[in-house]
C-alpha cells in the first residue's frame, strides 16, 4: 500500500518534467545549444558557453506559450525574458537593459527547439 501511495505521489512530477533543447539562429555567431529544463514554477537554462545555469521564473503559461523572466539583475535595471512557443517549438530571448543599443548584436536570441 505504501509503495502504491509513493508511486501516485511521483506521477505528477514525472508528467511535469519538461526539457526544451534549443538552437540559436544568429548570423556569424557560433551556435551554442540552449537547454531549458522545467523545475516547478521555473525553467533552468544551461548552455555550452555559460559557466553557470540561469533560473527563469514562469510568469505566464497557456496552451500556446510559456513566458519567463530572469530576475537576477532587476536591481540594476537589466532583465532577460524568454518565450517558449508550444505552437511551433521555437524560443525567443530578449535582453532589456537601460543602456539599450540598437547596434548591439546580442540583444535577441531565437531558434527552433526539440521538446524531450
Amino acid at each position: 500500500m505504501k509503495k502504491l501511495l509513493l508511486l501516485l505521489l511521483l506521477i505528477p512530477n514525472l508528467v511535469m518534467a519538461e526539457t526544451w533543447v534549443c538552437e540559436q539562429k544568429y548570423p556569424n555567431v557560433e551556435v551554442p545549444i540552449y537547454k531549458f529544463e522545467r523545475s516547478g514554477d521555473n525553467f533552468i537554462m544551461s548552455n555550452s558557453a555559460a559557466k553557470k545555469d540561469t533560473k527563469f521564473n514562469i510568469i505566464y503559461e497557456n496552451k500556446n506559450y510559456i513566458i519567463t523572466i530572469n530576475k537576477k539583475y532587476f536591481k540594476v535595471g537589466h532583465m532577460q525574458a524568454v518565450t517558449l512557443s508550444k505552437k511551433d517549438n521555437t524560443w525567443l530571448m530578449n535582453n532589456h537593459v537601460p543602456e539599450f543599443n540598437t547596434d548591439s548584436p546580442n540583444t535577441k536570441w531565437s531558434g527552433n527547439c526539440t521538446i524531450i
